[in-house]
Formats: structure tokens, C-alpha cells, sequence
């Protein structure tokens, strides 16, 4: 309220005249008269990273109104959800029980009006159900000099102050132009009061209606708080402003907190709102988990007076098709008919608590039973703990590697939030896919990370020191064989509720960590110290460890062919194929990269005996082979995405190149030496890569490499010694044995 001082009473008539201004601009807008619910806080964190690429996420929002019983004429109104450019509304149905239900558009909101035409005996029921389609959704402020900057003229409403928004306060109109006086641009003007709201302390009592002078006074408030005072310090210096309400949307989530922010009007279009968050540090854009119920500082529900009633929303994450499936419904199209998908490759299990004690973030490349995750959701609800579980399950250690990091760039922000990540994978995919936070250069000072899966340690040792230099982790522990991820959940429980350490909670499952933020320069060799610097300067340059690893492998590969055809004899389509296909093996995974090459060339060597008949010269031929490869590619690409194979919908450039080389070996093969000897060369071929894959995967070569690069001059070392063989191959051995005998036995003349 206006503060008087007793100046007799031209002052005191000079206040009331105010007051009644402010009460008449609050009454307003109020719809109708009753009692209104202004919902709890819920605080974000701060967090405001712009993600490289705009994301879309799909929701389903449940909105629910209980009354335990009402007379005849009660009433209820609730503000419902809008699109906009943020977000898209569908598949919208209501309930409203024995209630009349009517819209009323009011001001750019949509209220939702339940009546009772008659006394109820017993609870009522009422609410909405929407399908949301939310986007991350970036309006920067201009970079205009604040000198030229006017309000449009009808902008009169969002500059104008009001009972909680008191932008014609004395002391906050001081402030806001006290903060802006060296700002030069609009965009520096808007930042600087922005940037002091936000740094106030987090606070605030539930349902209290926090005003902007207020918070101003203590430096402290609820995220409606905040948004009230920035929105009158905007106001303050001539920039239109209003307050968003709403949610944030978590998967499986019940809550009653919806959360507040601000839009400026940083011009004279429509569509020139520009999104605040003080609360959760986003400025001039907001994440896909947000969605806007109403615009304007007003109450969610009005109700009448003797009304006694509960409400909330439950959320759920959607799919797309999901989605898309209840948009029809709604429609009243029957659902289009559904390819089975096959085996679920990438899952996401999640629960949040209104005020965790810790957030939890879990990524596992294995295949968690139901069991499992629903015991995790549960003590984590009892433990008051966030948790999200993510999974994705490849048979190729490459596709795991890419999908694993994809669920991590999916989920920066929570990452960013987590006390502690916990990676569980069956080898070494884990500690490179968290490689990909460093080529971010995010800082991960306060959480601590735990690695399972089966590698060397020294590779997880050199590894999780580059990890650690470069997200600065408080602590990095390792576990270097696959380890059940009901132990390490339980491991992660006990550090964080009891501060029990993670390397003496690990020994009660058996396990024998290594924690990395222990180690020290002393215990690492001058030359790994070398390896370790050159690959962090590597991933800070965005450079991928593991396109790096398919580099450095190729030249043990080769010293692996170089013994099989210089001293077993097996022969090959040269050496070349051998170790391209091999490769190949190594991104698509045997099972589906041997179909791959059997598909190929099968089908290749069909279709050059079709093209015989028309007598065409190689090159032509060779041309539309790699046609027939492109088109099978893009067919198998089909597949894969209709049965969900990762194999087939990962397929690219490199293997197509590398099937299309084999099958010129194998026509050029079959035109000199017959088509018997071209299978046998074929059959060679593929049974040669397969033992370099085997090598390869069975033994962690990849990474072996990686952290030993000396490796490469010993197989230099064995191509030299190899080159000078001369004597005869363990094949030759074998086909010549008859002979052999009969050469030893004493020679009769006749």
C-alpha cells in the first residue's frame, strides 16, 4: 500500500484517492467476484544455456478440480491453455460431472466456467485434458538504443501499475533507472534489471500473492515474486510488461505449483513478447518443459465462496505418434493402423518430489526390468530424491556410444541439476559418451559421477582424467566390470541421504572402485600425461574420441590381415576390403552388418548377371551397381525405422562406399576367374573382417589404442618382420601335406 505521513488533510485525501485507484484497477481483473486461488511457488533453477537445436517434447496434462459438495448455482472457473508460438494445444476434452460448462475469452485468456444448476450430495468432479506439443522458444531483445526505444501506443495496460505490481513506487522507480543508467541498448537495459532480480534469494510462502515492493524490500521472494518485480521494474524505465503463468511440465509428475514469469513488449508487433524466467535464469527464450496457462497477474480458479475444494495437474510425456493418435481420436478419425515397432531401443523412466533433497540422473545401455525401475522410482519417492532413468540398448558399441550421447544431449538441463550421474554400460561406451559434456565445456563442479562397465583400468583411468579436466566433476568414480544397477542405485542412496563415501559403500557390493579425482600427476607415467593432455585439448577442440578410435584401430587391423594372409594364407579381396568391411562391422554390429554385406552382394552379383545380356563396359556396370547399393541402403533405412533397428535407420555414407567396393571386387573377380572363385574370395573376405571385428570388440582394442598410441609401432614392427617371410603358409602346409609324406619316404628306384 501507498505509505501516507500525516500532512494534513489534503494528503490524506490525495492517498485514499490512490487507493481506491489501485483497489478499482485490482478489481478489474477479477472475472467475478468469490474467492480466488493463487497457486503455490515452485522455484526453478537457474539455468541458461540455449540449446544448439530447438526441441519439441509431447504432454499430456491433466487438470482436476474436486469439490466435496456445493449447492445449487455453484460456480467454478479455471484459465485454460492457449497455442501460441511456444506451444500447441490439442485433443482437448472436459470433464465436468453434473456441471454446465461454458468458454469466455477475456483479454488473450480463455476461462473455463462449471455451474451447478442443482445441490449436490456428494463430491463433484471437474477439469480438462489437454495434448500439448511444446517447443524450445527463443524472441531475443533487439540490440536498439534505449534512447530511440517508445512503448506502442497500445501498450497502455502493460505499463500501468497496479496493486503488485507497483511500478509507480518511489523507491523501486529509483532503483530500476539507478541499474539501467549505463545501459546504452534496450537489450543491455532489460538485461540489467533482469540479471538483478534474478540474483535474489529463492523464498516465499505458499499461496502468499508476493507483491513487487516487497520482494524489493527483503531481496527475496517466490518465482511469481520475482516476476511481479520485474515486470514493475521494466514498467518503471517505459517497457511494457506482463506476468505468464504456468507449469512445468515433468514426466509423472502430480502437482498443485504452477510457476511465473514475464514477456516485454520490445515492440510495436503482435508478436514481439520477448520470455523472462528471473526464477529460472531464462532470458529471452524458455525450454519445451514449460507451459503457459494464462497471461496476466491473475488468480488460476475463482470460486464461489462456500466452496471447499482440491485441485492439481498430473503430467505425463508423450510420444509423437501418441500424440498424434489422440489428436485423431479427438477428431473422431479412427486410428490409422500401427506397424509393430519391435523391441524397445531407448526409454526414459522418471520421478520428481515438490522439494527433493538431491536429483539423481541414471543412463544404462542395458535393458532394465520393470521390477527394477519401479523399486528405484519408489525409494527415490520415499527418499525425497530426483530421479530419471534413461536407457538405450544397441548391439553395436558405436550406435550405444551415439545414442547414449544423444540421450545426454537431450538432457543437458537435468544433467546440469543432478547431485549425481550414474553410468552403467557394458563396456567402456559410457566413459566416452559422457565426452561429449567436455566438447560443451559444461562444469559439473558440485556433482559427483559413477562409471560401471567393463573396461581395462588403465583405460579408465586415462579416460576418466580426461573426463575429469574437463567437466571439473567434485568426483569421478569408476567401476571397471558391469555391475547391477540395483547395487549402484543403492550406492548412489546411501552418499546422498547418508554421506556415506562411494568407494566404501562399493565394497559392500563387492566392487573395487577407482576414484579418479584421487589420482595425481605422480600417478601417471610423463608420456600418459602427454596422451592424457593431447586428447582433452582434442574433445575441448570438438573432435570425437571415437572417430578417433576407428583411426587409430585401422592400422592394427591391417597388421591382423598382414598375419592372416602372410602366414595362415587366407586369401582375400587384397587387403584393402578386409579392413573397411571389418570397420563396418565395428559401426553396425556383426549380426546386422554381416546381413548388410550378404544383402549386397547377393544382390549385386544378381544384377551383373542381368546386365550381362546388354553387353555394357565395366564402368557403366560398376555405376549402376552403386545405384542398386544406394537404393538397398535407403530401403534397409526403412526397415530399420519401422522395427526400430538401429543398425538399419543409422546407415550411412561410409558403409554404403565400403559394400559398393566389395561388390567391384567381387564382378571384377568373377569376369577373370569365374564365379566360384569370386564366392570363395567373398566368403574369405567376410570370414577374415569378422575375426578382426571379434579381435577388436572382445579384446577393447579400440581404447587400448587410444590410451597406448605406441601400439601403433608395434604393428608397424609386425608388418616389417612379416614382410620378409618367405616360407611356406599354414594353408599351404595343409594342402601340400600329401605330398610332404610321400617326399619323405625313402626314394626306390624302379
Amino acid at each position: 500500500m501507498v505509505r501516507f505521513r500525516r500532512f494534513g488533510s489534503l494528503a490524506w485525501a490525495v492517498g485514499l484517492l490512490l487507493a481506491g485507484a489501485q483497489l478499482a484497477a485490482a478489481a478489474e481483473r477479477t472475472p467475478t467476484s468469490g474467492t480466488e486461488v493463487f497457486t503455490a511457488r515452485d522455484d526453478a533453477r537457474q539455468g541458461r544455456e540455449k540449446p544448439a537445436l530447438a526441441a519439441t517434447t509431447y504432454w499430456r496434462v491433466q487438470a482436476f478440480v474436486k469439490v466435496a459438495q456445493a449447492g445449487s448455482g455453484a460456480h467454478v472457473q479455471m484459465l485454460l491453455p492457449l497455442s501460441d508460438a511456444h506451444q500447441q494445444i490439442s485433443a482437448r476434452s472436459l470433464a465436468a460431472s453434473a456441471m454446465v460448462f461454458r468458454e469466455e475469452p477475456q483479454a488473450g485468456n480463455l476461462w473455463g466456467h462449471w455451474t451447478l444448476p442443482q445441490a449436490s450430495g456428494g463430491p463433484v468432479e471437474l477439469g480438462y485434458e489437454v495434448v500439448v506439443a511444446s517447443s524450445d522458444y527463443e524472441r531475443p531483445v533487439p540490440r536498439t538504443a534505449l534512447k530511440s526505444f517508445s512503448a506502442p501506443a497500445d501498450a497502455h495496460a502493460e505499463l500501468q501499475a497496479s496493486a503488485l505490481i507497483q511500478s509507480d513506487d518511489h523507491d523501486l522507480r529509483r532503483r530500476a533507472h539507478e541499474l539501467i543508467k549505463d545501459a546504452q541498448t534496450l537489450d543491455a537495459a532489460v538485461w540489467a534489471l533482469f540479471q538483478y532480480t534474478a540474483a535474489f534469494v529463492k523464498g516465499g510462502t505458499a499461496e502468499a500473492k508476493a507483491d513487487a515492493r516487497t520482494v524489493l524490500q527483503q531481496e527475496r521472494g517466490s518465482s511469481a515474486g520475482k516476476a511481479r518485480l520485474l515486470a514493475a521494474l521494466l514498467r518503471a524505465v517505459g517497457i511494457p510488461a506482463r506476468l505468464v503463468g504456468g507449469l512445468k511440465l515433468e514426466d509423472a509428475s502430480k502437482k498443485r505449483a504452477t510457476t511465473s514469469w514475464v514477456e516485454a513488449r520490445v515492440g510495436a508487433a503482435g508478436d514481439s513478447w520477448v520470455p523472462l524466467d528471473p526464477g529460472g535464469g531464462y532470458f529471452g527464450w524458455l525450454p519445451h518443459n514449460y507451459l503457459a496457462l494464462y497471461r496476466g497477474d491473475l488468480p488460476l480458479i475463482v470460486h464461489s465462496a462456500e466452496l471447499s475444494l482440491e485441485y492439481g495437474f498430473v503430467v505425463h510425456q508423450a510420444s509423437r505418434e501418441a500424440a498424434q493418435a489422440a489428436n485423431r481420436a479427438a477428431a473422431g478419425a479412427p486410428p490409422a493402423g500401427v506397424l509393430a515397432a519391435g523391441p524397445e531401443q531407448v526409454r526414459t523412466t522418471a520421478t520428481y518430489v515438490e522439494r527433493p533433497v538431491a536429483s539423481v540422473v541414471l543412463i544404462a545401455d542395458q535393458s532394465v526390468p520393470e521390477a527394477v525401475s519401479d523399486r528405484i522410482v519408489k525409494e527415490a519417492q520415499e527418499e525425497e530424491i530426483d530421479v530419471v532413468l534413461l536407457q538405450a540398448r544397441f548391439e553395436s558399441r558405436y550406435f550405444r556410444e551415439l545414442y547414449l550421447q544423444r540421450l545426454i544431449n537431450n538432457n543437458l538441463t537435468l544433467i546440469r541439476q543432478a547431485n549425481v550421474l550414474l553410468i552403467a554400460t557394458g563396456d567402456d561406451a559410457g566413459l566416452y559418451a559422457l565426452l561429449t559434456l567436455g566438447e560443451k565445456q559444461m562444469a559439473l563442479a558440485d556433482a559427483r559421477i559413477v562409471i560401471a562397465g567393463d573396461f581395462l583400468q588403465p583405460v579408465g583411468a586415462v579416460i576418466g582424467v580426461v573426463l575429469r579436466r574437463l567437466v571439473q566433476a567434485g568426483e569421478v568414480v569408476l567401476v571397471n566390470r558391469p555391475a547391477n544397477l540395483l547395487a549402484l542405485w543403492e550406492m548412489t542412496r546411501a552418499n546422498v541421504i547418508n554421506g556415506v563415501p562411494m568407494a566404501e559403500e562399493a565394497r559392500k557390493w563387492d566392487l573395487q572402485p577407482l576414484v579418479v579425482s584421487q589420482l595425481t600427476d605422480d600417478d601417471l607415467s610423463h608420456w600418459r600425461r602427454l596422451v592424457v593432455g593431447a586428447w582433452t585439448r582434442a574433445v575441448r577442440a570438438q573432435v570425437p574420441l571415437q572417430a578417433l578410435n576407428l583411426i587409430l584401430v585401422l592400422p592394427i587391423i591391417a597388421a591382423l590381415i598382414v598375419v592372416a594372409r602372410t602366414v595362415v594364407g587366407l586369401e582375400t579381396f587384397g587387403i584393402f576390403s578386409p579392413v573397411i568391411v571389418s570397420l563396418a562391422f565395428l559401426t553396425t554390429g556383426l549380426r546386422w552388418g554381416a546381413a548388410i554385406f550378404a544383402v549386397i552382394v547377393g544382390l549385386g552379383a544378381l544384377m551383373r548377371a542381368g546386365l550381362q545380356h546388354l553387353r555394357l563396359q565395366l564402368v557403366s556396370r560398376l555405376a549402376i551397381l552403386v545405384a542398386m547399393v544406394a537404393g538397398v541402403m535407403a530401403g534397409l533405412t526403412v526397415v530399420g525405422a519401422s522395427f526400430g533397428i538401429g543398425a538399419l535407420m543409422n546407415v550411412s555414407i561410409f558403409p554404403m562406399v565400403i559394400m559398393s567396393n566389395v561388390i567391384e571386387n567381387f564382378t571384377s573377380s568373377q569376369a577373370q576367374f569365374g564365379t566360384r572363385e569370386a564366392i570363395r574370395l567373398t566368403v574369405n573376405t567376410l570370414l577374415l573382417a569378422t575375426l578382426c571385428y571379434l579381435a577388436v570388440e572382445s579384446t577393447g582394442l579400440q581404447s587400448l589404442v587410444l590410451v597406448f598410441p605406441e601400439m601403433l609401432l608395434a604393428a608397424i614392427v609386425v608388418d616389417v618382420a612379416l614382410g620378409k617371410w618367405r616360407g611356406l603358409r599354414l594353408l599351404e602346409y595343409l594342402r601340400f601335406f600329401d605330398l610332404t609324406r610321400r617326399m619323405e619316404k625313402p626314394w626306390r628306384p624302379v
